[in-house]
């Protein structure tokens, strides 16, 4: 055979490639040294071609210099704009730096120049996956994943399985963990890939009602894996919560917290709670702040949802109160406050005479009123402004009051207790309270009530696009997500729920569409009777709807004093987060025990 000019030439010794393959060589045989003496020595010999910098970036991002390899891909760049593995690397160094703009900016440049490149899909897939536009991380993801041939593809899968999960689509991101179960980057439950897939696993396992399943997985990880985290532990522990054992979910939160304290600061709330139980809760109430001499005082004013359903929203709600040094005082004899889409809508006069009785309560008390319920709110403080402002109205009502011996005066305020954190205690006060930093992704649902009419609220210019709430959330550390119909009726409002409930349900289905599209971990509100329809309503929606749903919605459903209460560093069995034995047949209907359970993304790749 003839060989050719160039198939004869020989390689010169400090050729390039020679030193470069030397630097690799080195390298196999775990001399790192070596190994960056002979990139280095690349890039001194070679400075106008991009290899030297392209391996001694490789280099230090396996060694986990990030900022070093950044600048090494970038003077690669500089030399070689048309090489798609560069601008991949880059992006997946910035990911890393969690720079996600640049990140994806880098992944775009080498998508622009191989739009199927499987690598670059998946690095843009992830990016926007963290960024929470999860629209765009399925399209990149589902793309990547179909090139099972390429080493990229188990990832793939294992990101889509994470997606899903955020989205609540236990099935499909279980079925796409199952997939990669076998494969080499995944099935040694002695790594951190392998405990991580197991992990996923059992928790989808665990959103879908298994709980056995997923008991068995968790307590194989525990048993044949070292090193694990602590977050392992507290999956397990809720696991074991959520079938009322107790003293197993203690043993396993006593493991988290030997492996890191923070991991779950409430050890002895656990071991106390489970010793009292619900008397040793009620004491707790009992010991708050009733009087701030030095301070400010309110009256609470429970409304009718509070009391009947949801009971451990007004402890969550005293116990934050307390917590910033507001005293809280009952209103004794208080009744409805009557409701403003049913009574105010028949007669207009013995509503605002029902609501004035109440205020002339928190009068005698000589302190504002302190509300936690959108409806309550509307009514009372709509009443409260009419009948300061207008004086034929308040005449009407006090004549009527007369009869039972009590008159408005018009010389208390009647606040939303967000109003009364937001302004009265002021978010400088709120972020010094803030002692345990949250990782929540979480809807924020405002209600209706708490805003309009506009005229009387307090929330200046903040009307159509507000954000006092998800302020007050983000302190905490939790994020809140952009979500579709964000400003939407929970679908209860004006005595829809009780009237024709299946349209109620039709409306929250929306919402619930909404918070599944955006992958958010809970809802958080400021309202009971919205609490009650995005809570209860998934049970009809999950009945009535199944056939137009891709799966059941089990979105837990919080009120943001619990929230807020936890980042506070308060215990969410006082919060009424957290009991056993678990309840059956009454609220929370959707079990808001996952809201402390994690799927883990972080593998290596």
């Amino acid at each position: 055979m003839v060989k050719t000019k160039k198939s004869s030439k020989k390689k010169k010794v400090d050729s390039l490639e020679s030193i470069i393959d030397l630097g690799i060589s080195f390298l196999e045989k775990g001399d790192v040294l070596e190994a960056r003496y002979n990139f280095m020595e690349a890039i001194k010999k070679y400075p106008s071609k991009p290899l030297g910098f392209i391996h001694i970036g490789l280099f230090n991002l396996e060694n986990g210099d990030l900022i070093a390899a950044s600048n090494d891909f970038l003077k690669a760049a500089d030399l070689d704009t048309k090489n798609p593995e560069i601008w991949i690397n880059l992006a997946k160094i910035h990911f890393r730096l969690e720079g996600f703009t640049r990140a994806f900016g880098y992944a775009q440049k080498a998508l622009d120049l191989t739009p199927d490149n499987p690598k670059a899909l998946f690095i843009a897939g992830i990016i926007k996956l963290f960024q929470m536009e999860l629209f765009y991380a399925k399209k990149y993801l589902i793309k990547a994943a179909n090139y099972k041939k390429d080493p990229i593809y188990p990832f793939a899968k294992f990101y889509l399985g994470i997606l899903y999960a955020k989205q609540g689509l236990f099935l499909k991101a279980a079925e796409n963990f199952r997939a990669i179960q076998s494969n080499s980057n995944f099935n040694d439950i002695s790594t951190k890939n392998g405990i991580y897939l197991k992990n996923n696993l059992g928790m989808a396992e665990y959103r879908l009602g298994n709980l056995i399943g997923a008991e068995k997985t968790f307590e194989n990880i525990t048993k044949n894996s070292s090193n694990i985290d602590a977050t392992i532990w507290i999956n397990l522990a809720m696991i074991y919560w959520s079938q009322d054992k107790t003293q197993q979910n203690l043993n396993a939160l006593r493991n988290a917290y030997k492996i890191d304290p923070n991991s779950w600061p409430w050890i002895k709330e656990l071991e106390e709670y489970l010793k009292s139980g619900q008397d040793g809760l009620k004491d707790k109430i009992q010991s708050l702040l009733k009087e701030n001499p030095d301070g400010k005082n309110v009256s609470m004013f429970l409304g009718c949802v509070i009391p009947n359903r949801y009971p451990f929203i007004d402890a969550a709600s005293r116990h934050v109160l307390n917590a910033v040094k507001i005293g809280v005082v009952e209103l004794e004899g208080a009744g409805c406050c009557p409701a403003p889409g049913v009574f105010r809508s028949f007669d207009i006069n013995t509503w605002r005479v029902l609501g004035a009785r109440n205020i002339t309560i928190a009068e005698d008390l000589e302190r504002d009123m302190c509300i936690m319920c959108n409806g309550c709110y509307g009514t009372l403080n709509d009443i409260n402004t009419d009948l300061k402002e207008d004086v034929e109205k308040r005449d009407y009502v006090n004549d009527k009051l007369k009869e039972i011996g009590r008159e408005f005066k018009g010389t208390i305020d009647t606040n939303h207790i967000l109003w009364t954190l937001y302004n009265d205690v002021g978010m400088k006060q709120l972020k010094k309270k803030i002692v345990n930093k949250l990782d929540y992704n979480v809807a924020i649902h405002y209600g209706c009530h708490i805003l309009k009419p506009i005229h009387n609220k307090p929330w200046k210019g903040c009307f159509e696009t507000p954000t006092f709430f998800d302020d007050i959330m983000e302190l905490t550390g939790a994020k809140s997500i952009p979500h579709q119909d964000k400003m939407m009726c929970c679908g209860a409002g004006g005595g829809l729920r009780g009237s024709i409930k299946q349209v109620a349900d039709d409306f929250t289905r929306d919402k619930m569409e909404s918070y599944r599209t955006a992958g958010v971990d809970m809802v958080v509100d400021c309202c009971p009777f919205c609490h009650l329809q995005l809570d209860l309503g998934q049970i009809g929606i999950n009945s009535d709807f199944k056939d137009k749903i891709e799966e059941p919605f089990k979105l837990p459903v919080v009120y943001f004093t619990q929230l807020l209460g936890l980042g506070m560093g308060l215990d969410p069995y006082s919060l009424g987060l957290l009991r056993t034995p678990q309840p059956k047949g009454i609220p929370p209907f959707i079990p808001v025990v996952p809201m402390f359970t994690k799927f883990i993304d972080n593998i290596d790749f």
